[in-house]
């Protein structure tokens, strides 16, 4: 993430970009007293967020934030200032947030759990699972992950959906094989699959996310960060970032989508 403070009291720009390297150590936070310096930088770097403070000599953090948006549309602008009576005028500009000072830690928090443009936090130090939209995967280190055969890939979106309920032979077989009838060479097949999943997992240090059972497998929910897995337990972050797809190439996925979608109430 990569954010921008800007604030005529250098010591409280200088108090945001600390906190924003408490909350997102591999971000890029810069800080500024100067008007003009600010927006050269926020028009060469595009931040994910700006925080403006409202009273500034010259130009008002008002003023500015209309420059902002003309430079980095979608740079999530957040007032900051110590007048509450301000908040009328900076939601008409439709800006992301609002923040008082004294800022704390926890106020920032809240404001990027809640931005008007979600942007993608700091890894958790899992695998990183995106269920919507495309369904792709993600190393460790934020790389996507390459899988051999495509059946593999499907296979662990499935067991995904499934949120760590075990999955018989029969039912990953009714998955991938849709109406043909199950038999030995079927479920031989699936086993096949099954092996190259584990197999691209082992690569990038991930196949403890497995888990198999008789005749049965699954997945480690605990083991993995998963967009689907947080809207559920209702991270402001997940339920921002869903726009009503859901692991749009798999035709199965779509009783699920309809879930989320009574639960987002689209």
């Amino acid at each position: 993430m990569k954010t921008v403070s800007v604030d005529d009291q250098p010591n409280v720009s200088e108090e945001i970009v600390k906190l924003m390297k408490e909350i997102e150590p591999s971000g890029t936070h810069e800080g500024f007293s100067d008007v003009k310096k600010a927006l050269k930088y926020i028009k060469e770097n595009t931040p994910d967020v700006a925080w403006l403070d409202i009273e500034m000599p010259g130009m008002s953090g008002l003023e500015m934030a209309m420059e902002v948006k003309k430079a980095s549309p979608k740079t999530n602008i957040i007032f900051v200032t110590g007048h509450e009576e301000f908040a009328y005028q900076s939601f008409k500009l439709h800006a992301s947030g609002f923040v008082l000072k004294p800022v704390t830690k926890e106020a920032l928090e809240t404001e990027l759990d809640n931005l008007r443009t979600p942007v993608e936090r700091e890894s958790k130090g899992l695998m990183r699972v995106q269920c919507f939209g495309d369904f792709e995967v993600f190393d460790k280190e934020g790389y996507p992950v390459s899988f051999k055969r495509a059946r593999s890939k499907e296979l662990l979106a499935y067991m995904i959906d499934r949120r760590g309920a075990l999955c018989s032979a029969n039912e990953l077989c009714g998955i991938l094989f849709e109406d043909r009838a199950q038999d030995y060479a079927l479920k031989k097949q699936l086993r096949v699959f099954m092996s190259s999943l584990r197999q691209d997992l082992a690569k990038v240090g991930s196949e403890d996310i497995l888990v198999k059972g008789w005749n049965a497998y699954g997945v480690d929910c605990t083991k993995l960060d998963c967009d689907y897995f947080n809207f559920l337990k209702g991270d402001d972050y997940a339920v921002n970032s869903f726009l009503g797809e859901y692991m749009i190439q798999y035709s199965w996925a779509e009783m699920t989508l309809g879930e989320l979608i009574m639960k987002g109430d689209y």
